[in-house]
């Protein structure tokens, strides 16, 4: 294939030019070729003359994010497993996205999946676009809409839909040091059981939120802050959370966290929107559990690290006040000891104050972690006849947090 080049004098101002080629058999036209002029956008260097879809660009499809090539459209696929109990059972999918190593202004995320427990077509979607300005304090602001359909209990489907827009603030390239603001829009329908609609549960709300965080991923001096606002029409509450973490010896840690909420108000007809002790309600569905509407049995016992974050089985919710403390320590390899510690305050109770301990067994990190409760509020717990209950796991079915285990070393 022949090549030739042109050669084209200006100014050196920005300016529009018009080039006239020679009537050619051409196949191909494209602009700075070897990348040798520094250009904010290459994807519209190249223009191909011949074909059906002479003026469009060519769709890739890869398997591994990569480093973009700006002459075609390139599609990154990755196939998606969950499992949600026996509402969905597995749900099997891939993931089709545009986003690559670099940050772009367009991107899209489709994730079909086949809910094998239901025999039907489930997923969700979202699309964003990011405005960059080149000389500002904003470092990016991006606006977007997503979509989700799921199972949340027997024969019962949520659907939700959110507009959402986050600003990303400039930073110093080598920093670790991020800062950033995000607002949303959530439109929430559940399907009811008899059982719910005559206790008038929720199935239609709308939920708004706004929120700032600040995170500085130092490798020793791991440290993060957020404070958002959250509400509707039967509620308004202020959550903030701060996290701390120190690695004072190789692949030993110290974790602290500390959690407030406070409802400004509320007015809510039960406690679906109330503050978790130890297990969260997951009404905005963003917290990724086996079992989402199990009381009891094994699925029941899954840890979210959210809200109080208390690993025993403290009874009830909050629907005014809660503040808590969680402390984490290495103690040898896979073996760690637990704090938790918190007051809290109901609407016509007193303040109550709780507390609990023990040790969790870190099989593989930010995989699978399993809590045994000590000594806590409700007494000696390896006493009770119903221990085995009372044990508490995470479980993040993310193949990606083993590989990243084994090539930083297990323990």
């Amino acid at each position: 294939m022949k090549k030739k080049e042109y050669w084209v004098e200006t100014d050196g101002e920005e300016m529009t030019k018009t080039v006239s080629i020679p009537a050619l058999d051409i196949y191909k036209i494209t602009l700075n070729n070897d990348y040798i002029f520094p250009e904010s956008n290459y994807r519209d260097n190249f223009l191909y003359s011949k074909g059906l879809f002479s003026n469009a660009k060519k769709i890739k499809l890869k398997l591994i994010k990569d480093i973009p090539n700006p002459e075609f459209n390139e599609i990154y696929i990755s196939p998606r497993i969950r499992f949600n109990n026996t509402y969905d059972k597995f749900l099997l999918g891939f993931n089709f996205k545009n986003q690559s190593f670099f940050d772009q202004k367009f991107l899209y995320s489709v994730t079909p999946t086949y809910s094998t427990g239901t025999g039907k077509l489930t997923g969700s979607g979202a699309v964003s676009y990011s405005f960059l300005p080149a000389e500002s304090i904003i470092r990016s602001l991006t606006f977007g809409v997503s979509g989700a359909y799921y199972h949340y209990d027997y024969n019962l489907a949520y659907r939700k839909g959110s507009v959402f827009s986050n600003i990303s603030f400039r930073k110093n390239p080598r920093s670790t040091v991020s800062r950033g603001i995000s607002m949303s829009y959530n439109y929430f329908e559940r399907d009811l059981s008899p059982l719910m609609i005559a206790n008038n549960d929720y199935d239609k709300y709308n939920l708004w939120s706004i929120g700032y965080g600040y995170t500085d991923n130092q490798m020793i001096h791991e440290k993060s802050i957020s404070i958002s606002t959250q509400g509707m029409e039967d509620f308004n509450k202020i959550t903030a959370e701060g996290f701390y973490r120190w690695e004072f010896a190789p692949k030993q840690k110290l974790s602290l966290r500390l959690f407030a909420g406070y409802f400004v108000r509320n007015d809510t007809r039960n406690n679906t929107f109330n503050y978790g002790i130890s297990r969260v309600s997951n009404y905005s569905f963003s917290y990724n559990l086996l079992g989402e509407s199990a009381n009891s049995g094994f699925l029941s016992q899954q840890f979210i690290l959210a809200d109080g974050g208390f690993k025993s089985f403290i009874p009830g919710s909050v629907n005014q006040w809660i503040t808590s403390l969680n402390v984490d320590t290495s103690v040898w390899k896979i073996f760690h000891l637990y704090a938790d510690a918190g007051i809290y305050k109901n609407r016509n109770n007193p303040t109550q104050f709780i507390w609990d301990s023990g040790i969790k067994l870190k099989i593989v990190p930010d995989f699978l972690e399993i809590y045994f409760p000590i000594q806590s509020s409700l007494g000696f717990e390896p006493a009770f006849k119903d221990y085995g209950r009372r044990i508490r796991y995470t479980l993040v079915l993310n193949l990606g947090s083993i590989i990243n285990a084994a090539r930083r070393g297990w323990y």
